[in-house]
Parts: structure tokens; sequence; C-alpha cells
């Protein structure tokens, strides 16, 4: 049993989610992402930007199964369809 298991991209091996780190080389910047609060460039075709924040971007998050979202409109701009294989979706205003 573990507290936290930070992925590990480097490994070739694959668990549910990625392998983990060796806790002895887990930084705080495992566990922290600063880019939610820059405005996105919103000038496509849809008139929206998404930024998405998984375990890609935070290690920490890895087999937690959580990941967050910025998502910007122009007036009249849409959140193009998609999917969520094996997950939710829940939007805020």
């Amino acid at each position: 049993m573990q507290d936290f298991c930070v992925a590990d991209p480097a490994s070739p091996a694959k668990v549910n989610g990625l392998a983990c780190k060796d806790p002895k080389s887990v930084s705080a910047e495992d566990f922290y992402f600063s880019g939610l609060h820059l405005a996105g460039n919103t000038s496509n075709t849809f008139g929206s930007k998404f930024t998405a924040v998984n375990v890609a971007e935070v290690p920490g998050l890895n087999t937690l199964g959580i990941s967050l979202a910025r998502l910007e409109y122009t007036p009249w701009g849409i959140n193009p369809p998609h999917t969520h294989p094996r997950a939710t979706e829940i939007l805020s205003p």
C-alpha cells in the first residue's frame, strides 16, 4: 500500500496509469502546475481554447483518476464535439 504513485514517464512498465517513480526522487514539482492562470488563444475555428492538466503535466495525479481543465470561449464560441472514454466530464460556469 502507498500514499501516492508519482508517474515515471520514462519507465517501460505500464500499470493502472504509469509506473511509479522511486519515492526518494519525488519532489514538490511533481504535484504542481502553474499554467491555468494564462489566457489561451481563442482565435480559431471554434472560438475556444482548452488547456488540460492531467498526469502528463502533474505526475503526482498518477492513478488518482483526476484531471483539470481551463476552457475559454469567445462570444458564440463552442466546445467541439468530443468523447471521454472511461471518464466523466463536469462543467461549471
